[in-house]
């Protein structure tokens, strides 16, 4: 039996304030991005990000779309 959690930790949703670069990409404030909690808790005390007001209705795969182009 294994001791290991099954499940990632929980997920936020958020809304950059500022330009910012993560995984390697670059992103434009008013994007949204979905991370750990605890990195998401910490680019909000950065004023760097809020939280997402509004739940998405795609997966977050065009914000990093959207940063490619």
């Amino acid at each position: 039996m294994s001791t290991k959690p099954d499940s990632q930790p929980p997920r936020v949703r958020i809304e950059l304030l500022k330009p910012h670069r993560h995984a390697g990409r670059e992103y434009k404030a008013g994007q949204f991005l979905e991370l750990p909690e605890d990195k998401a808790d910490w680019l909000t005390a950065q004023e760097v990000a809020k939280p997402a007001s509004v739940a998405p209705s795609t997966p977050s795969a065009p914000a990093a779309k959207a940063a490619k182009e």
